[in-house]
């Protein structure tokens, strides 16, 4: 069996589409990023669908026409691999960031903050998994981080357990997870 090919990471976001990144926010360490973001959201034109649906479209064309065995669906509606997916869930805020020294002191950013016990919210990847593989007869892969992933990521004022707060993440992620199986998605 030949081995096969895909891709790894977030496609770049054609200017057209209405998605900031999140380290493209300015001034992302003085200002809440997630106030930007938020005020983002409420001034997205009417269109904002249609453009998410069409630079998604043209990544899983691109990744095909090019031999990519395994396309991804290009990230193109996330603003940050990870924050994407904790803003589908509840227990954490956006709104009150905290301070995180990362990297071993190399990097000082605010992060969204585990507030509450974690829940899953509702089914936010297979809608976006459906329009990519529609693109191809190629399986469409969906990327989804990791319970440490993203535990590198955030601050927790909740849990105060690493243990605890890595099983709470896999739970609510495995609901997401089993969503895209149960869909039809095979490459997660």
């Amino acid at each position: 069996m030949p081995l096969l090919t895909t891709t790894i990471g977030a496609y770049p976001k054609p200017d057209y589409t209405p998605v900031p990144g999140w380290f493209v926010i300015p001034d992302r360490h003085r200002t809440n990023p997630t106030e930007a973001y938020s005020a983002f959201l409420k001034n997205t034109p009417k269109d904002a669908q249609a453009n998410l649906d069409r630079a998604t479209r043209e990544a899983v064309q691109e990744q095909t026409e090019i031999g990519i065995d395994v396309p991804t669906d290009g990230e193109i509606r996330r603003e940050h691999y990870i924050y994407y997916h904790l803003r589908h869930l509840q227990g954490f805020d956006f709104d009150r960031l905290s301070v995180n020294v990362m990297r071993d002191g190399a990097w000082e950013v605010k992060v969204p903050t585990v507030v509450g016990p974690l829940a899953a919210g509702p089914e936010f990847l297979v809608q976006g998994w459906r329009m990519a593989q529609a693109v191809t007869d190629h399986n469409i892969k969906i990327t989804v981080p990791g319970p440490l992933t993203i535990m590198d990521s955030i601050a927790d004022k909740h849990y105060r357990d690493d243990r605890n707060l890595a099983f709470a993440l896999a739970d609510v992620l495995n609901v997401e997870i089993r969503r895209l199986a149960e869909a039809g998605c095979s490459w997660i």
